[in-house]
C-alpha cells in the first residue's frame, strides 16, 4: 500500500468512474479539500482508500475485487491508519464505498462492533428562491464580506470550527467557498457554507444552535448559500443520514431531488 503525495492525487480520479463521484472524495483528489490517499500503485492505481479530514471518515474507490489491495487492507488499517487517527484523537474507523459493489458487511465482518447505516444524497442544479420567512429576527451575513472579517461577533469561533474542519486554511474557504452566518444581537447562532468543492459541485454544510431551531433560520441561510452556488455556475450536493428527517425535509423544501443512497460502516480501531 502506497501513500500518494498531494501532487499525485489526481491519478486516482479515474477510479471514480462507474460509481457515485461524491464531492467528499473528488474535492480531495482535485486538491480543494484536505485528506489522505492510499493506493495499491503510485502511477496507475486500481483501488484506493481516501481519508477526508472534513468527514473524519474514509472512502473506498476503484476495483472492489483487487486482491492485492484487499489482502493488505486490514493489516494496513492496524499498523498505519489506526496510529494516525489515534494521533488526531480518533479511535473509530468510518468507511463507505463509491459504488454498490463494495460489500462493507463482508469486507469488515471480523469486526465485533461493526455498525452499518445508510446515507441519502440530494442534488440541485437550478434554484428559484421560494422561501417566505422573514429575516427580521436575525441578520444573515456573507462570510465573504469585509464586515464578517473585521467585526468581533460573539461565538465567532463556532463558524471557524466548521471552516477549519473542512478546509486547509480559512483563506482557501474564502477563495473557493460560499457561506452565511446567522447573527442575533451580535452573536453567531448558525452557519451554512460550502463544505466540499469540486470543479462542478459544492456540498452544503449547515448547523444552527439547538435553541434557535424551528425559526426558519436554517432554511434562509441554506437558501442564500444555494443561490450563490447556483448563480456562480455550480450544482449543489446535500448528504445526510437516512434517519435525519429534518435535514432531508430542508433539502426537499429547497428544491433538491434525491439521487441515491449509499452504505457506511464503522468500527473501533
Amino acid at each position: 500500500m502506497f501513500e500518494l503525495s498531494q501532487s499525485q492525487f489526481q491519478r486516482a480520479i479515474p477510479l471514480l468512474e462507474n460509481g457515485h463521484p461524491h464531492p467528499e472524495v473528488l474535492s480531495i483528489l482535485e486538491n480543494n479539500n484536505p485528506g489522505w490517499v492510499f493506493s495499491d500503485q503510485v502511477n496507475s492505481p486500481r483501488t484506493a482508500l481516501v481519508w477526508s479530514k472534513g468527514m473524519k471518515g474514509h472512502y473506498l474507490i476503484g476495483d472492489e475485487n483487487n486482491e492485492v489491495f484487499l489482502g493488505n487492507l486490514h493489516d494496513f488499517l492496524t499498523k498505519n491508519i489506526a496510529p494516525r487517527m489515534n494521533g488526531l484523537g480518533m479511535n473509530y474507523f468510518e468507511v463507505s464505498g463509491h459504488h454498490e459493489k463494495w460489500n462493507l458487511n463482508s469486507l469488515f465482518s471480523s469486526k465485533d462492533d461493526l455498525q452499518c447505516w445508510d446515507q441519502i444524497v440530494y442534488e440541485l442544479s437550478a434554484f428559484e428562491p421560494c422561501l417566505k420567512y422573514s429575516l427580521g429576527n436575525f441578520q444573515a451575513l456573507s462570510l465573504r464580506s469585509q464586515e464578517w472579517r473585521i467585526r468581533n461577533f460573539l461565538n465567532k469561533e463556532f463558524v471557524y470550527a466548521h471552516i477549519n474542519q473542512f478546509w486547509d486554511t480559512e483563506e482557501d474557504f474564502y477563495e473557493k467557498g460560499y457561506g452565511y452566518a446567522a447573527i442575533v444581537d451580535s452573536e453567531v447562532i448558525g452557519v451554512c457554507y460550502s463544505s466540499f468543492v469540486t470543479k462542478e459541485k459544492h456540498a452544503v454544510g449547515i448547523e444552527i444552535l439547538p435553541k434557535h431551531h424551528q425559526r426558519g433560520i436554517g432554511s434562509n441561510l441554506a437558501s442564500l448559500v444555494v443561490n450563490d452556488i447556483i448563480q456562480n455556475g455550480y450544482s449543489c450536493y446535500w448528504d445526510c443520514s437516512l434517519n435525519n428527517d429534518a435535514s432531508s425535509k430542508l433539502a426537499l423544501r429547497l428544491g433538491f431531488k434525491q439521487t441515491h443512497q449509499y452504505q457506511c460502516a464503522g468500527f473501533s480501531l
